[in-house]
């Protein structure tokens, strides 16, 4: 009969590369990353064109946090090979944790143009936008990720939600909530999605008892997140719930306790249930953990005159405060 072809091993040499890149990828996540590294080391070496040996140890050397070596690894990757787009979305991570963003966008958006129908490749595109807080630039790559999937799936739930933020800071609500709406849809019980719609709502004064059930749902999901107990505390507060409020609000606190807003947030329902010593010395921790220069600002003028009064210069309905304890 006929030999047939090796298609892994051509030569004496190559054997060895496979045996170095079976033994590096069996210690994958078992041994430390530097050990296994020799491994993949060496199956690069003996074979350079072993591209699963190239992603490995690209993939080790950024767990290493030697990004620069990674970057110059996934750099040998062809541009016509089938592990090209993975090799770049590599490098483009790499870049971003070398502080070089635009190096990172400009990676993504020449892969977005050679690999257009891979929705993966404009995700990434629009969260780092996105993290950059670069909100208006991030949109157009998340609409062309949902264009590709075609019918959604329970796991694109990250992806109508990632664009709903997108669109919630450049203030268009309406296209926002639809998102998140979208996401709740594919995955009902996502705490994540349930937080920041709830939250919304509650800073919009709107749709409270919806709100309430939402959070209530993702602290359920998250016991321990200090932003959805928080959450939790804050609408309870908007409601007049302030008793309530005040035991989310100390946990909050206790999960994280150097949040500026979690503070301030702590502080407000303490002067809200006339305890307002303790509503000062939350205001006092909040402005120590470095707020946003407008938080900052309220912040100063609650100490100043009392919360009452910030309500009511801006227009907001009183609270109703009881007389302060001891």
């Amino acid at each position: 009969g006929e030999d047939v072809p090796f298609t892994i091993v051509n030569s004496p040499q190559d054997g060895v590369a496979e045996m170095h890149f079976s033994i590096s990828n069996a210690l994958n996540g078992e041994a430390s990353d530097s050990y296994t590294l020799i491994y993949s080391r060496l199956a690069t070496h003996l074979r350079p064109d072993h591209m699963q040996s190239l992603l490995l140890t690209a993939g080790l050397l950024e767990r290493l946090e030697r990004f620069e070596l990674a970057t110059e690894v996934y750099d040998k990757v062809p541009v016509d090979h089938p592990y090209f787009h993975a090799a770049e979305l590599g490098r483009a991570e790499a870049l971003k944790a070398l502080g070089r963003e635009e190096a990172a966008i400009e990676v993504l958006t020449q892969l977005g143009k050679t690999h257009a129908n891979l929705p993966i490749v404009h995700v990434t595109l629009g969260d780092t936008y996105r993290r950059l807080e670069r909100y208006a630039e991030a949109t157009a790559p998340y609409d062309r990720a949902i264009e590709l999937i075609g019918e959604p799936q329970p796991r694109h739930w990250m992806l109508f939600f990632s664009r709903g933020i997108t669109h919630e800071r450049e203030d268009r609500w309406p296209q926002a909530e639809a998102d998140f709406r979208r996401a709740l849809e594919l995955q009902p019980d996502q705490p994540q999605v349930l937080n920041y719609l709830g939250y919304s709502f509650v800073e919009m004064q709107t749709n409270l008892d919806e709100a309430l059930n939402m959070i209530e749902r993702a602290v359920e999901g998250q016991p321990n997140s200090g932003y959805i107990t928080d959450s939790l505390g804050w609408v309870l507060y908007r409601l007049g719930r302030y008793q309530e409020a005040v035991v989310h609000m100390e946990r909050a606190v206790e999960l994280l306790p150097i949040d500026p807003i979690i503070n301030d947030h702590l502080g407000d329902v303490y002067w809200a249930v006339g305890r307002q010593r303790e509503a000062e010395f939350q205001w006092h921790r909040a402005l120590s953990f470095d707020p946003e220069p407008e938080e900052a600002e309220r912040i100063r003028r609650k100490l100043e005159v009392g919360l009452d009064t910030v309500l009511a210069e801006e227009g907001a309905p009183p609270l109703q405060v009881a007389n302060e304890d001891g």
